[in-house]
């Protein structure tokens, strides 16, 4: 069997963000600051916004990667070996998946009311 890599750690939407970082906020008993938050977009961003808020000694402890990672995994299912700090929090391209859907939606859309203008004139034709 082939293990496969995933290239991010797959958080897809706005739930998938909270669950994360709600699971780091009771792993390392600390609010992490969402200021910032639009411009995380990789592991490390993360890591280093938790950083901010732990208390100075805790900050160049080598088992913080390793509880950060391991929450990570638990809250995600990706491998804990396969978690860097450049790994994506999330494939960009899956932002403009809804953007093409809602494309079609309104194609959808404005093709329907084509088409009830179009019967409407016609039964007011007749």
């Amino acid at each position: 069997m082939i293990d496969i890599v995933p290239a991010t750690l797959g958080l897809a939407s706005n739930s998938d963000e909270f669950a994360v970082i709600e699971e780091l906020e009771a792993e390392f008993g600390v609010t992490i600051d969402y200021a910032n938050a639009p411009q995380w977009r990789t592991v490390g961003d993360l890591f280093t916004a938790l950083l901010a808020q732990l208390p100075a000694g805790l900050t160049n402890d080598p088992d913080v990667w390793e509880r950060f990672v391991s929450t990570l995994s638990q809250t995600t299912d990706v491998d804990v070996e396969t978690i860097t700090p450049q790994m994506p929090l999330a494939d960009e391209a899956q932002a403009w998946r809804g953007l093409n859907s809602l494309s079609w939606m309104l194609l959808f859309l404005a093709i329907g009311m084509a088409l009830v203008v179009i019967l409407g004139a016609v039964i007011l034709i007749r």
